[in-house]
């Protein structure tokens, strides 16, 4: 199937567009146009076009952080991924929609629905647990219309928001609880309050500039009683400092007007994260599970509306800290069940006394942040988890799985050279390490069941052996490596060791590895040290000493002091400190490596560790800012980007770097990347020295001309993208999201040309073609102003297989998910240039500029008009021809000035007689009509532009080869099975032809019957003859079309000619393999009877109708279809 993108112009400026498709064929198909940047550079409009594809998965899911549920509608809810945006579903999970995508913020931390009028949706941006890699949002939003637009009401500067609160009753009452920023001091902190649905915000309780507030009850009796959890917390790269003295809980009983703090019962000493439930089963109860020291932390309850408390249980949320769970939820009807988010639930029915697991825990996935209990049946729960969303009917027993949200986080990625499509390997939050393929030789893409989980826990670093895609390393935390064996499924723990007397290995939380260019068996790990293997990891050889600071992070301090190691801290769940964050070596020089640390440091070694020497310091970047990424170029050994962080002192500004003399200087490449855009990963293209990618917060960026200026990839929605990888052989660039999986864009190799073209005068090609090794058959890459086909990759020629009944897979239903392949075929790059306007367009265009003037608008004549409405439209289509310079296939373009990406697949036109009506149902076994196979060799591409003068080839012819993917039968000759299925598809079309003429006779005979009764002095015999007529056709469609009495009885009937050309095509196009011998004999039965037929029918046409329609004629009949003039 052939499919078309305009990314260039915005949909609106097609209104009034002149220019028309050429229709080759039905299966022939253009995508609406989005819009896109228009400013006229022709770098930006080849960026426009090269849209990110999503590849998912949705298998596992990902962190859920909130879920809201219609109380009008059960089947309607919102879900909130912790860094995924909001989800939407109108039918309680078979299918959901994204609503928030285009919003500034995909970290979601509440959403709460107006209980007046629900289909006004609130959400809280900044998810509300504080881990090392969370992100942070950009206030409030509200949605009056079910999540369809939104708008930002205000709080902008909380990053976090912890709980929305909708009044009961009056939906323009709405209180938030904002926990401000993670990093740093100050922000909007505290609960704020509306009175006029968000036009206004009043901090109605604040306590100081490090402590917010992260949770909010009403008393469901009484909602002008309010009970809030303050939380003091700071999180930096050393360590997180989890509580503080303005932690605490409080209360309100004007509707949130004022506040008093309460304090009888409850823990005398820093408090850190709490959460609170009140029950409309018993409103007096309120429950807190409070994080404090070992003495005092633990489960309280309230049996007075929280003036006095208890402390039941010393129970608190463990795990990865109690900060990433400490949510509880009390049952709406049984006022002693209570539920924690935990790694596993937990449940009392005793009022907190005792807890118990619920379930065994192998019901579903762990690490629980959300749960939604039904107000009208407490054992049907949705719970929210690092794997996605769950449904249960028997309060846990028991859980469905929703595996349709394509919402993993994964830190690092890396891609094998398998072919024909290279496979993808993810290091994900705590979803293990995912594999999966790029794409498939299927019609449906990248099914959920197509990804594999190599490992479990959280997965980290990634990397393949270059030479042998069974064989790759991953991690879980902490540096804790393996290598696998991808055919046996086994994995072997290769980590180093240190030797007696070493000091202990620091390893960060993600560790980095690297396999060296030069060598696949050579490995690089890194601790506080560098590692060397030359065996893939089965033994290690230390290669520096420490190249960090070696500080003590206990010895730093947070909100302004060094704290005492009886405070909060909580550190178990995260990176040793002043480790190795990233590994580089130069592809150009063997052993000239570079290492980058968490505490702020870059080494360089120019001997494979023999020595070192740290380089310059990044110019205005903070101390001990993180090094996220360190890259060694591409085109020689003296460059090095470096990618930095300071979003961990609340510095969210982009450094990104270069150096051309080992770090000895650097000049800033941010060039004009957004504010707050952190740089995770930086990756230079191997053929084009300016073109680079960026990976960062807010997208993926590329730049063409080395740092100046930055264009966002389109495609994919807001969202972090935490690592990138170009691969080299497909010229695909694979991104890495926290939060909405993996996104591919193929083949950029246009932007190598599209760099070239900005400074190209008329779209010279250049002297090396603008393209480097992909430089068309003439060389050369077009600017727009000249247009033309951009450098084609090869592509790949199989047949993609169904994987179920048909396509779309109907037998699983819908809730069956898969990202969608590329379009099957040769993509093609075309750039669309402006067109002569014809002359009713020039008219319009003169005659605007007098009407802008004031001045009269002559009528312009009727014989203008007429020309003006006989003119021939502009087409544009792009002529792919053999390398003999045959013509193979005609294929689309908008004839409006662009760039698009259009795909050829692989086929010559459909045979079909041209059908122009669209039927109102079809079902899914119902395919587009196509033609057969076109032989692998080489191709060549060129635009072709058309007006009613004539046809004019534009730009340069694109040369390009169609590969055969390697598992067809041994020594099947391709070129036999190509000209077979010509041969058959002429045949189709000859039989076709005599098909839709035999139609078309036929129906001029029914005329001719009806004309004979409208003549009276036409000689009676004409009937009979007419009904020998249609007798003659009947014999003649019984020989082309089959026995169709016997067929309506379903009686066994001998094969017709389209009946044997038919079987013979629908048998074969399917496939590569030379044809049977009975197809063979096949054909030549149809061949040979088609010819009888063509002959007869054209004899019954041109003798006997002929004679019969002029003695309709001469008897003075009406005019029928077909009657020539003056008859």
């Amino acid at each position: 199937m052939s499919s078309t993108r305009d990314l260039t112009r915005p949909p609106s400026a097609y209104a009034g567009a002149r220019a028309t498709l050429v229709l080759v064929a039905a299966w022939t198909s253009l995508a609406a146009p989005i819009d896109a940047q228009t400013t006229g550079s022709p770098v930006e409009s080849l960026v426009s076009a090269m849209e990110l594809r999503e590849l998912g998965p949705a298998v596992a899911g990902g962190r859920i952080s909130d879920i809201a549920v219609d109380p009008r509608d059960a089947a309607v809810w919102y879900v909130a991924a912790g860094s995924g945006g909001l989800w939407k579903t109108t039918n309680a999970g078979t299918t959901w929609a994204p609503v928030f995508d285009d919003q500034p913020s995909y970290s979601i931390g509440d959403v709460a629905l107006d209980p007046t009028n629900p289909d006004v949706v609130w959400v809280g941006s900044g998810e509300n647990v504080s881990g090392r890699h969370v992100a942070w949002g950009s206030g409030l939003y509200r949605s009056r219309d079910g999540g369809s637009t939104w708008e930002n009401v205000g709080l902008t500067e909380s990053e976090h928001i912890g709980k929305v609160l909708v009044h009961p009753e009056d939906g323009n009452v709405v209180l938030v609880a904002a926990e401000g920023p993670l990093w740093s001091s100050g922000g909007e902190r505290g609960v704020y309050r509306t009175t006029d649905g968000g036009a206004t915000w009043e901090a109605v309780l604040t306590v100081n500039d490090d402590t917010g507030v992260t949770d909010l009850e009403f008393d469901p009796s009484n909602p002008d009683v309010i009970y809030a959890a303050t939380f003091q917390r700071r999180r930096h790269v050393w360590g997180y400092m989890a509580g503080g003295p303005g932690s605490g809980i409080w209360k309100s009983t004007d509707g949130g007007a004022s506040w008093r703090e309460v304090t009888r019962g409850l823990p005398s000493g820093d408090m850190g994260k709490i959460g609170l439930a009140v029950t409309p089963a018993d409103p007096t109860r309120v429950y807190a599970t409070i994080e404090a020291n070992d003495e005092e932390r633990g489960f309280y309850r309230s049996m007075d509306r929280g003036e006095s408390w208890e402390r039941r249980n010393p129970y608190i949320s463990g795990g990865t800290g109690p900060h990433y769970y400490q949510e509880i939820e009390a049952s709406p009807i049984d006022p002693d069940l209570v539920i924690q988010m935990d790694v596993f639930f937990q449940i009392t029915r005793d009022g907190g006394a005792t807890f118990t697991n619920l379930g065994t825990g192998r019901e579903k996935h762990s690490d629980n942040h959300a749960l939604w209990i039904d107000p009208s049946n407490h054992r049907h729960m949705l719970a929210g988890t690092d794997a996605g969303l769950y449904e249960t009917f028997d309060q846990g027993a028991t859980w469905k799985h929703f595996p349709n949200m394509p919402i993993s986080q994964f830190y690092k990625v890396a891609v094998s050279n398998r072919e024909p499509f290279y496979d993808i390997l993810g290091g994900a939050q705590d979803l293990g390490t995912l594999l999966g393929p790029s794409r498939t030789m299927t019609t449906e893409g990248v099914r959920n069941e197509d990804w594999h989980f190599p490992m479990g826990a959280d997965g980290y670093g990634v990397q393949f052996d270059p030479t042998d895609p069974d064989i790759y390393y991953l991690m879980t935390q902490v540096g804790n490596l393996f290598r696998v064996h991808h055919a046996s499924k086994e994995a072997l723990q290769i980590q180093p060791q240190p030797a007696p007397g070493d000091p202990p290995e620091r390893w960060n939380w993600d560790s980095p590895i690297l396999v060296s260019p030069h060598d696949p068996s050579r490995l690089y790990f890194a601790s506080q040290r560098l590692w060397r293997s030359e065996d893939r990891g089965d033994s290690w050889t230390v290669v520096s000493g420490d190249l960090t600071t070696d500080t003590d992070r206990y010895t730093l301090p947070f909100m302004g002091r060094v704290w005492s190691l009886d405070a909060l801290h909580d550190n178990g769940a995260m990176s040793q400190y002043s480790t190795i964050t990233s590994i580089s070596e130069s592809p150009v020089t063997e052993g000239r490596l570079y290492v980058g640390t968490d505490d702020g440091l870059i080494h360089t070694s120019p001997n494979g560790g023999g020595t070192w020497s740290a380089m310059n310091g990044l110019p205005d970047v903070p101390e001990r800012s993180f090094i996220n990424d360190v890259e060694a170029g591409q085109h020689g050994d003296r460059t090095v980007f470096v990618a930095a962080d300071a979003h961990k002192f609340g510095d969210y500004r982009p450094f990104l770097f270069r150096s051309d003399d080992h770090g000895e200087s650097w000049r800033s490449i941010s060039g004009d990347l957004p504010a707050e855009t952190i740089v995770w990963a930086v990756h230079q293209d191997h053929i084009d020295p300016d073109l680079i990618f960026a990976a960062t917060e807010w997208g993926l960026y590329v730049t063409t001309d080395g740092g100046e200026g930055w264009h966002r990839l389109p495609g994919a929605p807001t969202i972090a993208f935490r690592d990138l990888k170009l691969h080299r052989r497909d010229d695909d660039v694979v991104g890495a999201t926290f939060g909405r999986g993996f996104w591919i864009l193929d083949d950029y190799g246009p932007l190598r040309a599209g760099a070239r073209a900005q400074v190209m005068a008329g779209g010279d090609g250049g002297e090396d073609g603008a393209g480097g090794e992909r430089a068309g058959a003439d060389g050369g890459a077009p600017t727009l102003g000249a247009g033309g086909v951009m450098p084609i990759r090869d592509a790949w020629w199989y047949v993609p297989n169904l994987t179920n009944q048909a396509r779309a897979r109907p037998t699983l239903g819908s809730m069956a998910w898969a990202a969608s392949n590329p379009d099957f075929g040769a993509s093609l790059t075309v750039v669309v240039p402006e067109m002569s306007p014809g002359s009713r367009e020039a008219r319009r265009e003169s005659e605007q500029v007098l009407r802008d003037q004031g001045a009269d608008v002559p009528f312009p004549g009727y014989e203008t008009l007429r020309a003006e409405g006989t003119e021939g439209e502009a087409r544009a289509q792009v002529l792919i021809t053999d390398v003999a310079g045959g013509p193979v296939r005609r294929v689309p373009v908008p004839a409006s000035p662009g760039v698009y990406r259009i795909t050829w697949d692989l086929r010559r036109p459909p045979p079909d007689p041209i059908d122009l009506d669209t039927p109102a149902f079809r079902p899914p076994w119902a395919t587009d009509p196509q033609g057969p196979l076109v032989p692998p060799g080489e191709y060549v591409a060129q635009l072709v532009l058309m007006d009613g003068v004539g046809a004019a080839p534009t730009g340069p012819r694109q040369a390009f080869q169609v590969r055969p993917v390697p598992n067809a039968p041994p020594a099947t000759d391709f070129l036999v099975v190509a000209a077979f299925q010509h041969e058959v598809a002429e045949l189709q079309r000859r039989a076709g032809v005599a098909s839709a003429e035999l139609s078309r006779q036929r129906e001029r005979l029914r005329y001719m019957e009806a004309a004979l009764d409208e003549t009276p002095g036409a000689d009676p015999a004409l009937y009979r003859e007419l009904e020998a007529m249609d007798v003659a056709f009947d014999e003649v469609a019984l020989r082309l079309q089959g026995d169709r009495v016997r067929s309506s009885l379903n009686q066994a009937t001998t094969p017709s000619i389209s009946g044997r050309l038919g079987t013979v095509s629908s048998g074969h196009w399917g496939t590569r393999m030379e044809p049977t011998e009975t197809q063979r004999r096949n054909m030549e039965i149809a061949e040979s009877g088609l010819g009888e037929v063509e002959m007869e029918l054209e004899a019954l046409i041109s003798g006997r109708l002929e004679r019969l329609e002029g003695a309709l004629a001469a008897a003075g009949a009406p005019w029928t279809p077909g009657r020539r003039i003056g008859g």
